[in-house]
């Protein structure tokens, strides 16, 4: 691990069907919370979009530790959950954002080993490699659509919503493991980027 590059340390702890995640400076401080559902994709897409090349993980055994793994490589490390957290709470530790805490805290502290794949986990990402590929496919043809609709000038207000909402999505890799929620908003309400305020305006005008 070349922790040159390591800024923050994020614990996750999994209650039921919901993460939380605890982000640590190296001095443990400045401590950061964030929650979601971690079975649907619009939570696990919440987890990692929180996520980058700066951050080092410990999260339990789960597909969504399987996504953070494929987004950050061997800066995620996974344990089974009966390992570490159930040891933690045993020992006095609460669930939720005190246990996400404590495992980022462990992560400090300890050197831990690069990650080796366990068999479900190798399947998981070849299902989610071939997730991926039709939703390249799907995403050119789209493109290709809209673009000749901007062209000859028949493209609509649906048109730039879905190239908006492409743009997005090619960003993170999909999962075979997240369920859809009825409504998943593509951008968090404090994400004030360009896309995600045309977003908006476009959401108001329907």
């Amino acid at each position: 691990m070349d922790t040159k590059t390591t800024r923050e340390y994020v614990g996750v702890d999994l209650v039921g069907n919901r993460f939380v995640m605890c982000t640590l400076k190296a001095d443990r401080s400045n401590p950061r919370y964030s929650s979601g559902r971690s079975d649907t994709e619009g939570g696990q897409l919440k987890f990692l979009a929180k996520l980058s090349d700066e951050h080092e993980i410990l999260i339990p055994d789960s597909p969504l530790a399987v996504r953070a793994l494929e987004l950050l490589g061997e800066r995620v490390h996974i344990a089974s959950m009966g390992s570490l957290w159930t040891a933690w709470e045993r020992a006095g530790v609460k669930r939720g954002q005190p246990m996400a805490k404590f495992a980022a805290i462990y992560l400090i502290e300890e050197c831990l080993p690069p990650q080796v794949l366990t068999k479900a986990q190798i399947q998981q990402i070849q299902a989610n490699h071939a997730l991926e590929l039709v939703q390249i496919m799907r995403i050119g043809d789209d493109s290709q659509r809209i673009g000749q609709a901007v062209l000859n000038g028949s493209a609509t207000e649906k048109d730039a919503k879905l190239a908006i909402q492409n743009e997005y999505q090619s960003k993170i890799k999909p999962s075979s493991m997240g369920t859809v929620e009825t409504y998943v908003p593509l951008f968090d309400e404090e994400d004030d980027s360009f896309l995600a305020r045309l977003y908006r305006a476009l959401e108001k005008l329907r």
